[in-house]
């Protein structure tokens, strides 16, 4: 009878061995293939994260390609029925401004270098101090004197920066003395 309890307790224990082996095997099938499905989604997911990163990238620089196709804003200025580009820079102050365009503007003569006008509005500023002023400058002083100037100077004077005229000297030459009416249009 001994000999059959030592069986039978010996196949018991061969069985419960089978069983956790079983047990041991069924649970890691199923995650060695979860651990692959999981990889190949996590795969996918990076394949897909890179491509929309080179995309952002990509459009990111298409944008930046248009600013500076854009960092830069054409008008004309008339002067005694003769025109003259200008290069304006594309900041709020000139966003602001070009909104009023066209539009002919009696600027005076002030220190003998530059031209002046009033608006009849303000526009938001962004001021600094150059050491010199060009002649050909465009700059606003305070926040609603536009001033044009003709001739170039040392400065102690605040100013935001719009811009310049492309061909000083014959814009110069054209605007005399005393007080003239100047047209400013935008370039299409």
């Amino acid at each position: 009878m001994k000999n059959k309890k030592n069986i039978f307790l010996i196949l018991s224990v061969i069985i419960i061995l089978l069983i956790v082996l079983i047990i041991i095997y069924s649970v890691n099938e199923p995650k060695d293939s979860l651990n692959e499905i999981t990889q190949e989604k996590l795969d996918n997911t990076y394949e897909v994260n890179i491509l929309e990163n080179e995309q952002i990238v990509q459009e990111s620089s298409e944008r930046s390609e248009n600013m500076n196709e854009q960092s830069e804003i054409k008008i004309n200025l008339i002067v005694n029925n003769k025109t003259f580009s200008a290069t304006l820079e594309n900041n709020q102050t000139v966003q602001e401004l070009i909104q009023n365009f066209p539009m002919t503007l009696n600027m005076s003569e002030l220190h003998s270098n530059e031209k002046y006008n009033y608006l009849n509005y303000n526009l938001t500023t962004n001021s600094s101090t150059p050491s010199r002023i060009n002649a050909g400058d465009i700059k606003l002083y305070g926040n609603n004197c536009l001033v044009v100037f003709y001739k170039s100077f040392s400065n102690s004077y605040s100013y935001t920066n719009l811009g310049t005229v492309d061909d000083v000297s014959s814009f110069v030459s054209e605007l005399g003395s005393g007080s003239v009416n100047i047209r400013f249009e935008k370039v299409n």
